[in-house]
């Protein structure tokens, strides 16, 4: 009886179907912003920090959410210092900085969200700072 044999094809090109996801687990850093563009789609967008290792340098990814609960979610119950565990489609877009040289920033679109803990309330934050 002759082995069973898997044979798996790669292909150079892009496909409909091809994406990059990026899953961050990290503190929301920022407030959240509301915006609306020029085509009126709202959006908001807010950054997280995240810190691999203890001792390791934090990372901070700026995240636009299209999705209308979500943005309600967030804008309504989630607070700074909130842990969270996102994911997120992700994109590189090159663009020209004013001094003609070329630079890359990576886009970040919500497309789910997990609170894991939320943030202290900001009376409570106020509070311990002053003491």
């Amino acid at each position: 009886m002759p082995a069973l044999q898997q044979i798996r094809n790669f292909h150079a090109t892009a496909r409909k179907l091809d994406f990059s996801k990026m899953s961050i687990v990290g503190r929301i850093g920022t407030p959240f912003t509301e915006y609306t563009s020029a085509k009126d789609v709202r959006y908001v967008k807010y950054a997280i920090a995240s810190q691999p290792r203890k001792d390791g340098p934090t990372n901070w990814y700026n995240i636009t959410v299209f999705n209308e609960p979500q943005m309600n979610f967030l804008q309504q119950y989630v607070r700074k210092g909130a842990l969270v565990y996102v994911e997120a489609d992700a994109a590189n877009h090159t663009y020209e900085r004013e001094d003609g040289s070329k630079a890359t920033s990576l886009s970040l679109i919500q497309k789910d969200i997990n609170l894991l803990r939320n943030g202290k309330p900001e009376e409570t934050a106020e509070t311990e700072e002053s003491a």
